[in-house]
């Protein structure tokens, strides 16, 4: 079941379909990187199949090259066909780094209407794709390699909606304060909807899997899908990691509502929470040298 969508207050005639049509350089997504996407996650997905796809973006295919003969791998010799790097790399590994490359030049970016300075939303983004898949490995409920997709494009819809708050950021973070309500809440309040449905919207202009639009949905409020998700879940969890750790707070980042039910879907408890935040910083470091090979 879907949250209720509220009224527009401020701006009654600005609908979501409006924010997403009339918002100057809206994020996109390669279609080979979501054709890599798709065909990884696919039963019939080959090496082969990948490289084929990937392929057809060239700088795309260049990244693959240079991280499989990279010092990270320390291969002996020289890889030079992208479906022997599919093979180097893992299909997942490929998957996530196609996603990577594809959404660093636009969540780089700052977003004024979240308080976000250049790379504080790619920081983010990265911690929580990050602290996402260090929680679907410890809790064995999902797969590890979908969670840190999930949690990288989980704020996807801070991207098209920032410029619409910019000049209604002050009054929000009074609105905040006075009332004790997370900014998700108070973007409903104002605009009659949030960044979370922003992002579901685009995420299904994009034909993403249902479970990624389910977590740009739901990742602030897990407990309201129906039947729950654990990815969703894992990427709820996560969220609340990456910020108590000040991975890009901006301004909506320190009302941040944790709901526990989450953690105890997928099998974990309060305790784990430090145990999950003590390998965040290891595998944050360990995933960023990865990826930096590649830029």
């Amino acid at each position: 079941m879907q949250p209720t969508r509220l009224t527009p207050k401020l701006s009654p005639t600005l609908t979501i379909e409006d924010i997403v049509s009339r918002t100057a350089d809206l994020p996109t997504l390669p279609a080979a990187a979501l054709a890599v996407m798709r065909e990884s996650e696919s039963a019939t997905g080959s090496a082969q199949s990948v490289g084929k796809y990937l392929a057809q973006d060239g700088a795309l295919a260049a990244r693959v090259l240079r991280l499989a003969n990279s010092s990270y791998y320390g291969l002996s010799r020289s890889v030079l066909d992208v479906s022997e790097a599919v093979v180097v790399l893992g299909m997942r590994n490929v998957r996530n780094l196609a996603m990577v490359a594809s959404t660093y030049p636009w969540m780089n970016k700052p977003l004024k209407g979240y308080a976000l300075a250049p790379n504080e939303m790619w920081r983010h983004s990265f911690g929580v794709a990050v602290a996402a898949s260090l929680t679907a490995e410890k809790s064995r409920k999902v797969s590890a390699d979908e969670a840190f997709v999930a949690g990288l494009l989980h704020d996807l819809g801070k991207t098209a909606i920032s410029v619409w708050l910019e000049n209604k950021l002050p009054a929000m973070l009074r609105i905040a304060e006075k009332e004790g309500l997370p900014f998700d809440a108070v973007e409903r309040k104002v605009l009659g909807y949030d960044h979370m449905e922003v992002g579901a919207h685009m995420a299904e202009s994009w034909n993403l899997p249902q479970t990624l639009v389910d977590v740009m949905r739901y990742h602030h409020r897990p407990s309201e899908l129906t039947p729950t998700n654990a990815m969703v879940d894992c990427v709820h969890i996560g969220d609340y990691l990456a910020g108590s750790m000040g991975f890009g707070l901006g301004g909506d980042g320190l009302g941040y509502q944790f709901d526990e039910n989450a953690l105890s879907r997928v099998g974990l408890g309060v305790d784990d929470l430090d145990s999950l935040a003590d390998a965040f910083m290891v595998s944050y470091d360990q995933h960023e040298r990865l990826f930096e090979e590649t830029k």
